[in-house]
């Protein structure tokens, strides 16, 4: 017998989905009368060659109709939930597709180069982060603070290279939905790396990590004897994240 592969397997699972979705509509009168009222009201607004405030109103009252039938009805949400879960496992290559995609927030890249200077007084200071990461932090010499960063998404680089950090416990907290991260540290600090991701990887000391619902706690060799040291808080949803020493 020929094995089912995971396409047919995810269409089966679709069309299964489609029918149980098209027997609620149909079996339930409310929905179905919305349904064809907005496909009714769609109708006249495109067949109208007149832009008057009535082919407005019914294309928005079919466009209204329709999404709110579809999106109160559970089985379509099932339906996107298991494409996006097939999507994310195997059935789609997204790093082939990248540079296609690029047009898309998440693959909008940061830059944070850090550079620091003798403590001064400590002020309040409010910074405002970007939400898909076009934001540069460092363009001056500053004093060290630690970093707190929450991103919707996006390719982050955080760039340590040229820091001398102080001799204390260093943090930096990166909060993350999608996308790629890399935290370039200078060789000769000790690293502690706490991350947790939905899905993706991490690269650490030369070893990869798989992450899947995961929480993950690193350590460098000479974590506890070398003074300076630096705390990595990270958590994201989907994205790889990779502490590369520099």
């Amino acid at each position: 017998m020929r094995r089912l592969g995971p396409w047919r397997i995810f269409l089966i699972v679709e069309a299964i989905l489609l029918i149980t979705l098209g027997w609620q509509l149909f079996s339930h009168v409310p929905s179905l009368v919305f349904l064809v009222l907005g496909g009714l009201s769609l109708h006249i607004a495109i067949k109208s060659k007149q832009r008057r405030f009535l082919t407005s109103f019914f294309g928005l009252f079919g466009i209204l109709s329709i999404a709110i039938t579809l999106l109160t009805n559970p089985t379509i949400w099932l339906m996107v939930i298991v494409a996006i879960f097939f999507a994310l496992t195997q059935g789609y290559d997204w790093h082939a597709q990248e540079k296609h995609l690029r047009w898309l927030p998440w693959h909008k890249k940061a830059f944070h180069a850090v550079k620091t200077c003798e403590p001064e007084m400590h002020a309040c200071d409010v910074a405002q982060t970007s939400w898909f990461g076009n934001q540069t932090i460092g363009n001056d010499v500053f004093e060290w603070n630690d970093i707190n960063l929450v991103l919707a998404a996006g390719d982050t680089i955080v760039d340590l290279g040229n820091t001398l950090l102080p001799k204390a416990d260093n943090t930096i907290v990166i909060r993350k939905g999608i996308g790629r991260t890399r935290i370039l540290v200078p060789i000769g600090t000790a690293v502690m790396l706490d991350h947790t991701a939905l899905v993706g990887s991490v690269t650490f000391n030369n070893k990869q990590y798989k992450m899947g619902n995961t929480a993950l706690k690193l350590y460098s060799k000479d974590y506890d004897e070398n003074p300076r040291r630096i705390k990595l808080l990270t958590n994201v949803l989907i994205g790889d994240l990779e502490v590369i020493f520099v």
